[in-house]
């Protein structure tokens, strides 16, 4: 079961990063609803500051960059635990100790999300801690110990 649990968590992953992928390109390709938006669009993209070794970018340049590293970041998380899951049989305590660091990842990724981010984003955030965790919670096969 655990593994199973870990699967999910894994595929939950790779979705946030695909649909965060759909969010990103509306943002890059939104010219803005009303005046108001264009204006503030204009402002993100046309002010440009200097963050020394020649790199100049704006603040619409920022959010693109971390935008795109949250979608890699969440692509990149989900296709390694996959990966590992194909090569390792069973459920080790290896695949264990990598749920274990996905769930805190995740839990600190959730945190995040409550206080900046809205309910799309939260949402695969807190599905994907929720299946981390239960994998690292469920008993290993053989134990002895009955998931309740």
């Amino acid at each position: 079961m655990a593994r199973r649990f870990f699967a999910a968590g894994c595929w939950v992953s790779v979705a946030c990063g695909l649909v965060h992928l759909l969010g990103h390109h509306a943002l890059v390709s939104n010219p803005g609803q009303n005046e108001a938006e264009r204006q503030l669009l204009s402002s993100m993209k046309g002010y440009r500051q200097d963050f020394g070794l020649g790199f100049v970018r704006s603040m619409f340049d920022l959010m693109t960059g971390f935008s795109l590293a949250f979608s890699v970041e969440c692509l990149g998380f989900g296709a390694l635990g996959l990966v590992l899951m194909r090569h390792v049989p069973g459920f080790p305590p290896v695949l264990r100790a990598v749920a274990g660091t996905l769930a805190v990842v995740f839990a600190a990724m959730t945190g995040i999300g409550f206080v900046y981010w809205f309910a799309a984003p939260l949402s695969f955030l807190v599905l994907a801690f929720v299946c981390f965790t239960a994998a690292v919670a469920t008993p290993p096969p053989g134990s002895g110990e009955s998931a309740r």
